[in-house]
């Protein structure tokens, strides 16, 4: 082969050799651009689902803001008689004129309703949406009569206002008062003994999976009428609310502090969350948290005894949730959760003396006990109008969607 062969052939294999080269390089080039375009999208599309949430919470608290602070919306709210009428349209929100939003109302029963924020940015010819929706309510029920042992009063969805007892190898037994759920009263693999008293429910009450349900000079009544929570002022600028009347004051920290053993006398009040979790103590009086109480133990004791004035009791403007195993839980009074009562408990042995009431009320329990005595004399002061002439508007259930 002579030379001028060997330097077209040379040549030839370079020429296929940088065609192929520029093809791998305009490849990943056109492929980095697209992961490049993709991913800017997809960051958009964050930002813009972002904008669309808070535009919706936005609108949601807007509507909380007037149930809250204007007459008119505020009257229609306890009457339960809010409609479209009250709804709220904004538009060019925080001087975007991309962003807007629609509210929605509409009463479930006195003071408890429903809001649907509907907000909306515009992205060119695009429109990005997103729903959020809050269930509120209020409690106005009076305390100068409370026959209910246990109550769960939630009103307006399935998924709140019922009692639910779940267990195996364990009873509750209630002695005097009324068991009430404003849904579904039900008993699930375990054993309620109620003697001289009632079990009702705006709902059915339901025996399944094994449950069993011992009336001894009692009766069952569902369905009947709902019931209002009760009305507690936990924190109002009255003179006679939990907050003004507190004995003495901690922070979640200061009272997560607490050592074991420790006693606290008059009205505890929390603001966050109260939490006992591992430790020996004992209240003569009133714990109150401007959150939720929850109560932790492995083996301890927590006593809460009524005070001759004062009466006692846990009382949580959110939930009140006890995870127990072994050990003992005494309490003499009112245990009132405005949200969730959750007791699950292990080989716990439970004595309340006085009611325990929350919107919705769950018990899952092996082993151990739990003696429910309805004893008036220890909650009635806790409940009484005078002390409680006002109570929060709590936002129970959030939901939201993407669209």
């Amino acid at each position: 082969m002579s030379a001028s062969q060997n330097r077209e052939k040379t040549s030839g294999f370079v020429l296929v050799l940088s065609v192929l080269i520029l093809t791998a390089l305009l490849l990943a080039g056109s492929y980095l651009i697209t992961i490049s375009g993709t991913e800017r999208k997809i960051a958009d599309a964050q930002a813009t689902a972002t904008k669309n949430y808070y535009l919706a919470e936005a609108g949601v608290n807007e509507m909380i803001w007037d149930i809250k602070n204007q007459p008119l919306v505020s009257s229609a709210f306890l009457a339960g008689t809010l409609d479209s009428s009250f709804d709220i349209t904004r538009s060019s929100i925080f001087d975007d004129s991309n962003a807007a939003y629609h509210v929605s109302v509409t009463s479930y029963a006195p003071a408890e309703a429903e809001i649907i924020a509907t907000s909306t940015y515009q992205i060119g010819s695009s429109l990005s949406q997103r729903v959020v929706k809050a269930y509120v309510v209020k409690a106005t029920g009076s305390g100068t009569e409370w026959e209910f042992s246990s109550f769960a009063g939630g009103r307006g969805s399935q998924q709140n206002g019922n009692f639910t007892f779940t267990g195996s190898g364990i009873v509750l037994t209630a002695n005097g008062g009324r068991l009430h759920a404003n849904q579904v009263f039900k008993v699930q693999g375990a054993e309620v003994v109620v003697n001289d008293g009632v079990v009702s429910a705006s709902n059915n009450i339901n025996v399944i999976a094994g449950g069993v349900l011992t009336l001894n000079g009692s009766y069952q009544s569902a369905p009947t009428s709902t019931i209002d929570m009760l009305q507690i002022d936990f924190d109002s600028d009255l003179a006679d609310s939990w907050k003004n009347r507190a004995t003495a004051t901690y922070t979640e920290n200061q009272f997560k502090a607490l050592p074991t053993g420790t006693t606290l006398n008059g009205i505890i009040y929390v603001t966050g969350d109260a939490k006992i979790i591992g430790k020996n103590m004992t209240i003569n009086g009133v714990l109150v948290a401007t959150e939720d109480i929850e109560i932790t133990l492995a083996g301890q004791t927590v006593t809460v005894n009524a005070d001759d004035t004062l009466g006692g009791g846990l009382l949580a403007k959110d939930d009140v949730d006890f995870t127990t195993s072994g050990g003992t839980v005494t309490v003499e009074g009112l245990i009132y959760a405005a949200d969730d009562l959750a007791i699950t408990s292990s080989g716990t042995n439970f004595t309340i003396d006085g009611s325990m009431t929350g919107f919705d009320a769950r018990v899952t329990a092996s082993g151990g006990s739990i003696i429910l005595n309805y004893v008036p004399d220890n909650f009635q002061p806790v409940i009484d109008p005078i002390n409680n002439q006002t109570s929060p508007l709590i936002q129970i259930d959030h939901w939201e969607e993407q669209y």
